[in-house]
């Protein structure tokens, strides 16, 4: 991520609620006093880590940066890989809609529990168990590095958002020269032809500079098969596209 925080991180203490063996009302009040704060700091424009740990798809619970502009869900990108996911994915939260869950889940949850940083208000971890008699209903969501845009420089450099490899798949030799890439979205399309004189088979094929979004991937080379690919995400954070690297491998004909 591109960007230099103007403010010293700081490391916040959190206070713990627990939830169904305690008195509703000192949960509820924990929900308000923490909202409020939230509230208070008027944040409308910030990212942050997010985690789901239950029995679901896997996709569902790696880890994730949740880009928020407008109190609105803009981006969330699958850390590791930087594979951007659709905004109707399961757990697409922002703060405002984990307050939000944390009072629906006090009212029919079995156990629940929640951590707040005392500082800004957020809860920084959720534990629910939604019925104590039922297996695997369990879930864990934790909250972390919230980052604020006015807190953020952004760098003047620009970012290509597809770093793409390609490989012969019966030698494993690399093979980017002579390749032709095509990213389309709806109506916009992206072609490169990857073929100067100065081209270095090993070398990425560099595209879709700083545009974040949903792309069919087409890759061609004379002498191979071509290779589509569908959903390619490509997200960002506060500043910049997250550059996503893929590694293709064409068959030969």
């Amino acid at each position: 991520m591109n960007y230099i925080l103007r403010l010293a991180a700081t490391f916040a203490a959190s206070t713990l609620l627990f939830g169904c063996g305690s008195d509703s009302d000192s949960i509820i009040e924990e929900l308000n006093a923490n909202r409020t704060k939230w509230e208070n700091a008027n944040i409308n424009n910030y990212q942050f880590e997010y985690r789901a740990s239950c029995f679901c798809l896997e996709e569902t619970t790696l880890p994730r940066l949740v880009l928020v502009e407008g109190n609105q869900v803009a981006s969330q990108t699958i850390i590791e890989g930087n594979a951007g996911l659709p905004l109707d994915t399961p757990n697409t939260e922002t703060i405002t809609s984990l307050f939000n869950r944390i009072a629906l889940e006090e009212s029919r949850a079995d156990a629940i529990s929640v951590e707040y940083d005392t500082q800004l208000g957020y809860p920084t971890k959720i534990d629910l168990d939604i019925n104590e008699q039922v297996a695997d209903d369990e879930y864990t969501l934790t909250v972390g590095n919230v980052v604020q845009a006015d807190d953020v420089a952004c760098s003047a450099v620009l970012e290509n958002g597809l770093l793409l490899s390609v490989t012969d798949q019966e030698t494993q030799m690399p093979i980017a020269c002579g390749v032709t890439v095509t990213a389309t979205e709806d109506t916009f399309s992206e072609t490169v032809v990857n073929d100067d004189a100065a081209c270095d088979d090993s070398s990425n094929i560099e595209m879709l500079e700083e545009r974040p979004g949903f792309y069919s991937l087409t890759v061609q080379k004379q002498g191979y098969q071509d290779f589509q690919m569908e959903d390619v995400g490509i997200g960002r954070d506060l500043c910049h596209v997250l550059s996503r690297e893929i590694s293709v491998e064409l068959v030969p004909e």
